[in-house]
Parts: structure tokens; sequence; C-alpha cells
């Protein structure tokens, strides 16, 4: 059996995800800060591997203990889902400092942290990867939310630097960039749900990437609703 760790797992896009794999047969582990949410989308699976509640924006101490956590449970990792985000809606002119920074650590900063703590279970596992989840918001002005544009800006960087680092390990790295999709970060009303993905959208695309041969990697992806994004 396979294993994926995915952080964020507990709802959204990375409980998306951890379904769609666990129907496949893989073995999933949930990373998130939400202790309760976690117990019940472990509930859910077939196949759990594992829960550890932190909140990753606590700096690398919180991705070193999660990875401890894996460890624990797990000898190696096939695949490693970063997900876990947070938006915040803050022009970046009037932006608390604490704010931009939290900002940051959870949307750019922990997803290093944890990809360099879990390095050596991922050189342990079956054809590796790497799927870091961004956004479009990577790819131009984003006013919804300036502070969380610049974080995944940052991390599809982020992205790039570590596929070229990780290439000797035959490790594959892809920034994977969905649009708006219906999560409970947008507001009921504020979007016509047939204007956003379906989070499963995102799912789906994480578990093709795992089927490729060992020499196919996807460097990056974008998905957006038909009509454009929502902003």
């Amino acid at each position: 059996m396979r294993h994926a760790v995915i952080t964020g797992g507990s709802r959204g896009i990375g409980l998306a995800v951890a379904v769609e794999l666990d129907t496949r047969g893989w073995g999933v582990f949930l990373v998130s800060q939400h202790s309760e949410r976690l117990a019940a989308a472990s509930a859910r699976m077939k196949h759990p591997a594992g829960t550890f509640a932190v909140d990753l924006g606590n700096g690398e101490e919180a991705a070193r203990t999660a990875a401890v956590a894996v460890s624990q449970a797990l000898g190696a990792i096939d695949l490693l889902v970063l997900n876990a985000g947070i938006f915040v809606e803050e022009p970046l002119i009037t932006i608390q400092e604490e704010t931009f920074r939290r900002t940051l650590a959870v949307n750019l900063d922990a997803n290093l942290f944890l990809a360099r703590h879990l390095l050596p279970l991922l050189r342990k596992g079956e054809r590796p990867r790497i799927v870091i989840v961004g956004s479009t918001a990577a790819y131009g002005a984003y006013p919804p939310g300036p502070a969380y544009g610049v974080a995944k800006w940052a991390l599809r960087g982020l992205a790039v630097e570590l596929r070229h680092e990780l290439k000797a390990d035959r490790i594959g790295v892809t920034f994977l960039a969905p649009g708006g999709t219906l999560t409970d970060m947008w507001d009921e009303g504020e979007a016509p749900p047939d204007r956003l993905l379906q989070p499963r959208d995102t799912a789906v695309i994480v578990a093709a990437l795992t089927e490729l041969s060992e020499q196919a990697v996807v460097d990056e992806v974008i998905l957006r609703p038909m009509l454009g994004d929502v902003h």
C-alpha cells in the first residue's frame, strides 16, 4: 500500500484529496490544526494511516513535531500533499505585521519546513512525489487577498527550487494551482456555486499525478473555473 501525508486534510481540498486517494487504496495520514475535524475526516477513511493536530504556522518546531508523528506511524511516504493555508482580506498597505507574517508562515514557510523534515521518509517511498497546492493567485494581482497572493507567488518559487534540488533524489515536485474552489473559505452567497471549482476537481488531478511513470513529472498545473477566476 502506498501512503500519503496531507496537510490541511480535515476539510476542503485537503479532505477531498484524502477521500480520492483512500478510494484508490492509499493509506492517508492527515495533518491539520482542527483536532475534531481531523477525527471526523479520519473516520471516513477505509485506510486511515493516522492523524496529527498541529498549527503549522508556529514555525519549524511545529513541522518537526508533525514529522515525528508521521515517522512513528509510517516507514515511508510516497506522496506529500502540502495544502494547508489561510486567507486574509486586508490591503498590503494597512495589514498588520503579525497578520502578514502569519499569512507567510502558514502558506509558505510551513511547506518548506515540513518537506525538509519528511525528506528521509520520502526518499524511501515508491516513486515519491510532492504536490504543493497553490493558487491562481500566484499568476497575477489578487485584490481579494493580496497577502495571500504574495504568499502563493513565493510558494510557486519554492516549488520551482525544490523541484530542482530534489530531482537527484528522484522526488518529483508539482505546483498545482486551482482557481476559486467551493470550500468554506468562500462566504455563503459570495459566488454562485457553478462559478467555482469543486474540491474533487483538484483531488482527481493529484491522484492522476501519482499514476505517471517514474520518469514523468508535471512541474505545474493551472486549473480554473470554466468562465475564469472569480475575484
